[in-house]
């Protein structure tokens, strides 16, 4: 009984997703296709954002769409938790990676002008 009822709720999100996507893909269908001769452009735009709207509300109302407000949430949670750097030291890591990156400048700039001179080297025999 347990696995009809998990195979009924997954069919009932396969259709709520399908759902979502089918108007979504409709109200895009008629912003650039215009089957229904709407005419002036503010009526597309507004088919348009309804269809996207209740496409996302369908999607949101969905499985997925619940995971998906809870991913979100708990991410807020763990944002709040960042320590941030201040100012001070975010201006100090990046002079020193400034720094770093001109001194491997200078490293790769030697080490091809050595390979340069040796292929030279090489080349001349």
């Amino acid at each position: 009984m347990s696995k009809n009822l998990d195979n009924q709720l997954k069919a009932n999100f396969s259709i709520e997703l399908i759902l979502s996507a089918i108007i979504a893909v409709g109200s895009l269908v008629i912003f650039y296709f215009d089957p229904l001769q709407l005419g002036k452009e503010l009526y597309k735009v507004l088919v348009l954002l309804l269809g996207l709207i209740v496409a996302v509300f369908i999607f949101l109302k969905s499985e997925h769409g619940s995971k998906l407000i809870y991913f979100l949430k708990e991410t807020r949670i763990e944002l709040r938790k960042v320590v941030w750097p201040t100012k001070d030291e975010t201006i100090k890591t990046t002079g020193m990676i400034m720094i770093a990156v001109v001194v491997v400048a200078i490293f790769l700039w030697i080490v091809d002008a050595f390979f340069t001179w040796a292929v030279q080297l090489i080349t001349n025999f």
